[in-house]
């Protein structure tokens, strides 16, 4: 499916705005994207204030005010999240309402909502220069059960915890989050204080998908940013020079998990090619054709899943596993081992194809959503030019096996973190 390069317009001070005109869907959804450095002593503070602002505005200073006015716009939807873009944290608050071709009366929902939205981020409901104090209490205690949550996901927990050990000291190892225990810290008036360095100095890209005219919702976000003063965005930190011969990491930590996880981290040369990486690692364990999951998995037995992922923007591979304890180290043992065979380029023009379309159809589905395609533009934030999912696909058809095997061979293994089961005490009493 074709899917339309945006149309990217500057807004000044580190802002720019993407047009996707698309009359596919009956809806219309408007993201806007606020990137910060990812630091240990923010990463709270910032994450809380998606979920405040959804919360009110000055024209409906009341969470059941706002709902309402939400109903009349024919049900919109107000949607906050946090993401990390490799050593950024976005916070983001997304409208999604009927897209205007569809509302009775010519009525310009679109137009609505992005008063709406552009109200409860420019200009939220405060008390005494803080945020209101049981809007804060409330949205801390649901922060608070969203890392819980993420450490009781014992998979996605193990895979943080390998990238904290391999991350050591960047942002990339920072929570989107943050910790339980700096969101106990956090007051109505240190998270306004956040949100005032949000506004002035955040990267903020704002994306908006629909049928109809950009241009009303441009000239408003523009009068919103245009009313704070002196901003300019932060910089961004290029990912930390990480030398491999400083040794592989290695921890083990014991809850009480029936089945052990197993994670080993890898990082890529600042200088690989990116296409080359995604089909190697594709091939290496991003699909149920993979090889960890034919010899690792299905030929040896050793695991209960093995699988691989890639993040360019970390320039990180994940190779998670679920492994009963006493196999870990032949489990270990083979994932290197089918690494080392791809760098030798021991595997079939049959095996790249099927990996090739499987990565392929996988970025063809972005434009399936509205909400996986503004989150894959704003995961380019930071990039110096915006390529749509069916460019990343087409480069991907010119990948050759000598580019797969030079990529392999520019991935080193920096970490290894295993999530145990607790030992059992054979000592007699």
């Amino acid at each position: 499916m074709k899917i339309l390069q945006p149309i990217t317009r500057p807004m000044g001070g580190g802002a720019e705005f993407l047009y996707i005109k698309d009359d596919r869907f009956k809806t219309a959804r408007l993201t806007v994207a606020m990137l910060l450095p990812l630091q240990e002593q923010t990463a709270s503070s910032n994450a809380i204030l998606p979920f405040l602002l959804r919360r009110s505005c000055s024209d409906y200073p009341q969470f059941a005010q706002l709902q309402r006015r939400l109903n009349e716009l024919y049900g919109a939807r107000i949607i906050p999240d946090v993401i990390r873009i490799g050593n950024a944290q976005a916070m983001m608050l997304s409208a999604v309402s009927i897209d205007d071709r569809f509302a009775l009366n010519n009525e310009k929902v679109a137009r609505s909502c992005a008063e709406l939205l552009c109200s409860m981020i420019f200009q939220p409901v405060l008390h005494d220069g803080g945020f209101p104090d049981e809007d804060t209490e409330q949205e801390k205690r649901c922060l608070i059960e969203l890392i819980k949550s993420e450490i009781n996901e014992k998979r996605l927990y193990a895979r943080h915890r390998c990238e904290q050990i391999l991350f050591e000291g960047e942002g990339y190892a920072v929570n989107r989050y943050g910790t339980i225990g700096e969101v106990d810290k956090l007051t109505p008036k240190t998270i306004a204080a956040a949100w005032s360095n949000l506004l002035k100095t955040a990267k903020i890209r704002i994306i908006y998908h629909s049928a109809g005219s950009s241009e009303p919702v441009f000239e408003i976000f523009k009068a919103g940013l245009d009313s704070i003063d002196s901003r300019q965005s932060v910089s961004f930190a290029q990912a930390a020079d990480w030398d491999s011969f400083n040794g592989i990491k290695e921890v083990v930590e014991r809850m009480g998990v029936n089945q052990s996880k197993l994670v080993m981290g890898f990082r890529t040369e600042k200088t690989v090619n990116i296409p080359s990486v995604r089909l190697m690692n594709s091939l290496l364990g991003g699909t149920p054709h993979s090889l960890l999951f034919k010899n690792v998995r299905e030929r040896l037995g050793l695991c209960y899943y093995c699988a691989s992922s890639f993040d360019r923007l970390g320039g990180v591979i994940l190779v998670d596993s679920g492994v009963d304890e006493q196999n870990a180290q032949k489990a270990k043992e083979e994932i290197l081992r089918q690494l080392d065979a791809v760098c030798r380029g021991e595997f079939s023009q049959e095996e790249i194809e099927s990996a090739r379309r499987s990565l392929i159809n996988q970025f063809r589905t972005y434009g399936d959503l509205q909400s996986s395609l503004a989150n894959w533009y704003v995961g380019q934030s930071l990039d110096k030019k915006t390529d749509t999912p069916e460019q990343a696909a087409r480069e991907l058809e010119s990948v050759t096996r000598d580019d797969i095997i030079n990529a392999a061979r520019q991935v080193k293994y920096g970490a290894v973190y295993m999530l145990a089961g607790e030992e059992v005490d054979h000592a007699e009493n």
